[in-house]
């Protein structure tokens, strides 16, 4: 046995002590997570997400959540939320544009492309973005909306939001079907 090898492991194993839960491996039979959790999020399996495709329905849940707010003009505030499950082939993001110093999320959104003229700085609209790749011939297929509307309200300690959403012409034509579901996600901070 090499001299060195006993010092190598006595200076990996603080380091890996330092990793947390992430990378122990649970009992035998259980996956070993692939990634760790997102940015202090809360580990509860109550975030979820569902939703209706051309009547596929797809749906998953997940431990972790990313949540980040933004500036997105004078006196208005984007809150982001992204869901996604293990393998990153289901995807979820809800943008909400609310005033400033409001307290929550709920209400009525019109749903829109928030990279668009008419949506910059306006409270009050928001933006679903789902992303589908269970089919790998096809690969990946984008789903944001374009027009339609996104309702949030508090149940105890999460938010739900329930839309109805359709195309934006670039990734699913306008005029197509419209996509259902729902979202639930710890209310955070």
């Amino acid at each position: 046995m090499s001299p060195r090898l006993p010092l190598s492991f006595a200076l990996l194993l603080p380091a890996l002590a330092g990793c947390g839960d992430a990378w122990v491996a649970p009992a035998a039979g259980s996956p070993v997570p692939v990634v760790a959790p997102l940015a202090a999020e809360p580990q509860a399996a109550g975030n979820q997400a569902r939703f209706v495709v051309d009547g596929q329905e797809f749906r998953f849940s997940t431990p972790g959540i990313r949540r980040s707010r933004a500036r997105a003009g004078e006196g208005v505030l984007a809150h982001s939320i992204e869901l996604a499950n293990g393998d990153n082939s289901l995807y979820a993001r809800v943008v909400l544009q609310v005033p400033a110093g409001r307290e929550g999320l709920d209400g009525d959104y019109r749903a829109v492309q928030l990279g668009s003229p008419g949506a910059l700085g306006q409270a009050g609209v928001g933006e679903v973005v789902l992303a589908e790749e269970t089919d790998a011939r096809r690969g990946r297929r984008m789903l944001p909306s374009g027009s339609g509307s996104i309702r949030v309200r508090r149940e105890g300690a999460d938010y739900v939001v329930v839309f109805d959403v359709r195309g934006d012409d670039l990734f699913r034509a306008a005029d197509a079907g419209a996509i259902t579901g729902e979202l639930r996600f710890a209310a955070g901070p």
